[in-house]
């Protein structure tokens, strides 16, 4: 039996993955210096009442805009197949690219924010849907990036240390034992997962993903970025992400980054909400004047 969608109130469901809000008057064009579509990949095990706060500040932002909300679970971007995650994406590109340009008379103007691991991993496979759909020669069509307490390191020995801890502070409320032991048992599964994937040709999704974001033909170096972290974050070593920063640059990409004080995993929003929604709309505003 096929996975069902989930209640996401004021979206309706085009897979049990994917959900969309249409803009207040979807019958007129976006205005031009604004986004027409919004795609937000959630964190892995993000509810729809924690993820929805982040679809109503975008539509506070931008209400012509609609906006495409990816729902996945942790478990799902570690050891689902890469296949699947990719097929799993083609609502979203069906939706928003039922031809390459777009599904309007103009070219899609486009927001794309991935939130965490999870949502960088399905970010890349809506990249890799896209080259599915409409040829490998033409880079998924997006104005702005946002990587909200994403990307982590390329190092695996990093990612699993990381993964685990968050797969276990989602799951320990499941186990009687101590939360050491939870940490330990995903730890011991990741790395497990991980010698499978070498063991059949493949790599680990993290790592896949990275390479995704920062391979120029399946994201054009004339689209913008703005990485969201800061120090404290328990998931994403900030080192980490301003080594992948860094290397962004190398490769030709317009970066920015901002960083926020004291705030925690995918947390920038609820502890910084002005710093954080400004910085949106000012590289917004950035990335169309460099188009």
């Amino acid at each position: 039996m096929a996975p069902q969608p989930i209640s996401f109130p004021g979206f309706t469901p085009i897979s049990d993955r994917v959900y969309l809000r249409n803009g207040h008057e979807k019958s007129k064009p976006a205005p031009a210096n604004e986004p027409t579509t919004i795609i937000i990949s959630g964190w892995g095990d993000g509810m729809p009442k924690h993820v929805s706060k982040y679809s109503d500040g975008y539509h506070e932002l931008y209400p012509s805009a609609r906006i495409i909300v990816i729902l996945s679970r942790t478990f799902q971007a570690t050891n689902q197949p890469e296949e699947a995650r990719i097929q799993a994406m083609m609502p979203v590109v069906d939706t928003v690219f039922p031809t390459p340009a777009g599904s309007g008379n103009d070219k899609e103007r486009v927001i794309v924010h991935a939130m965490s691991n999870t949502g960088a991993i399905f970010t890349a496979a809506t990249i890799i849907a896209y080259q599915r759909r409409h040829g490998t020669d033409k880079p998924f069509p997006h104005h702005l990036l946002v990587l909200d307490s994403t990307p982590g390191s390329l190092d695996f020995r990093s990612q699993a240390t990381r993964w685990s801890r968050a797969m276990a502070v989602g799951t320990a409320k499941f186990f009687p034992w101590p939360f050491v032991i939870t940490h330990g048992l995903w730890y011991i599964f990741l790395w497990a997962n991980y010698l499978w994937q070498i063991l059949r040709g493949g790599v680990a999704s993290g790592v896949w993903a990275d390479r995704i974001i920062n391979d120029k033909a399946c994201v054009a170096t004339d689209s913008s970025r703005v990485y969201l972290y800061s120090k404290e974050d328990e998931i994403i070593g900030y080192k980490d992400l301003e080594a992948n920063v860094a290397h962004a640059k190398t490769l030709g990409y317009s970066v920015d980054l901002e960083m926020f004080e004291g705030s925690s995993h995918v947390g920038h929003m609820r502890l910084h909400p002005e710093q954080y929604w400004n910085k949106i709309s000012g590289s917004w505003k950035q990335a169309i004047a460099e188009k």
